[in-house]
C-alpha cells in the first residue's frame, strides 16, 4: 500500500507536486499542464487546464502498481468538486476512515466540504483508471457572481459539512467529456473551447443534481401520499369488519335457534 500527500493550492502547485511525487515529466504552457508518468509505481498522463473564471480541469489516464492511497488536503469552504470515471473505479472517502463511496464507469460524484478533513481517493492495483476533476473556486473567481457560479453555489454549497452526490450514469456528459478528449486546437482557440465545453459539463451536473432532488421530493410526497391514504382506510376496514362480526354473530344465533 502506498501513501501519497497532495497539497491543495494553484493548479502550478498540485502539478509541481504530482511531478515530484511521482517522478514525472512536466511541460506547461499558457496554463495548461501535461505530466508524463512512467516509474515503478505509475504510468500514464494526467493534463490540466486552468480558466480565469475559477474553473480548473484535470484529466488522469494511468495506471498504479500497487494499491495507492491519494490524499488531498481539505477543499476550501467555496469550493465545489466534480469528479467523472470514463475507464475502472475509484473509492472516495473523508478521511482514510471515513465512509468509502465507489465512483464507477461512466458515473459523476459531486464532494464539497467545510471541515479541515483530507478528501482520499483510493486506487486499485494494476487496474487502469480515466477520471476527469473539475473543481470550482466559487468564491475567489474573477467572475463570481456569473450567473453559473451563483447555480453552483445555490445547487450544490451549504449543505452537509462534507457533501458527496453519486450521480448515476449520464450519458449527456460522456459525450462532453469525449469532446474534451477530442480537442486538437492550441492556443486560445483550444483554451476556448474547452471552457466551452467544461461549463456545459457544469450546467448538466446542476441539471442531473437538481432534477435528481425533484425526483426526491416527489418520491416522498408519493410515499407520504400513500401512507395517509392507508391510513384514511383504517377506519372504514374498521367499521366493514364490525359491521361483518355482528352480522356474522347473529346469523350464528338465528341458526342456533332454528336447530334447537
Amino acid at each position: 500500500m502506498k501513501n501519497i500527500y497532495l497539497n491543495a493550492g494553484t493548479i502550478n502547485k498540485v502539478f509541481n507536486e504530482l511531478e515530484t511525487s511521482f517522478k514525472g515529466v512536466l511541460n506547461s504552457n499558457n496554463n495548461e499542464f501535461k505530466l508524463a508518468l512512467d516509474s515503478n509505481l505509475i504510468k500514464g498522463n494526467i493534463d490540466g487546464v486552468t480558466f480565469i473564471n475559477g474553473i480548473t480541469s484535470i484529466q488522469a489516464s494511468i495506471t498504479f502498481s500497487d494499491e495507492t492511497l491519494l490524499s488531498i488536503e481539505p477543499l476550501s469552504k467555496s469550493s465545489i468538486l466534480f469528479a467523472y470515471c470514463t475507464e475502472g473505479s475509484v473509492k472516495h472517502s473523508f478521511g482514510i476512515s471515513g465512509h468509502k463511496s465507489i465512483l464507477r464507469k461512466h458515473h459523476s460524484a459531486v464532494v464539497t466540504s467545510t471541515r479541515s478533513i483530507n478528501t482520499i481517493l483510493h486506487f486499485q492495483k494494476n487496474i487502469p483508471v480515466k477520471l476527469s476533476l473539475i473543481k470550482v473556486e466559487t468564491e475567489e473567481a474573477a467572475h463570481a457572481n456569473s450567473s453559473l457560479i451563483s447555480q453552483l453555489k445555490k445547487t450544490f454549497l451549504h449543505r452537509e459539512p462534507n457533501y458527496s452526490y453519486q450521480g448515476l450514469q449520464n450519458l449527456k456528459i460522456a459525450e462532453k467529456f469525449e469532446q474534451l478528449d477530442d480537442v486538437t486546437s492550441h492556443g486560445m482557440i483550444g483554451h476556448t473551447i474547452k471552457k466551452e465545453i467544461l461549463q456545459s459539463i457544469l450546467a448538466l451536473e446542476i441539471e442531473d443534481n437538481t432534477d435528481n432532488l425533484i425526483k426526491m421530493s416527489r418520491a416522498i410526497k408519493r410515499s407520504t401520499l400513500n401512507q395517509i391514504n392507508e391510513l384514511k382506510k383504517i377506519p372504514n376496514f374498521i367499521k366493514n369488519y364490525a359491521v361483518e362480526t355482528l352480522y356474522s354473530k347473529v346469523i350464528n344465533s338465528k341458526n342456533r335457534i332454528i336447530f334447537k
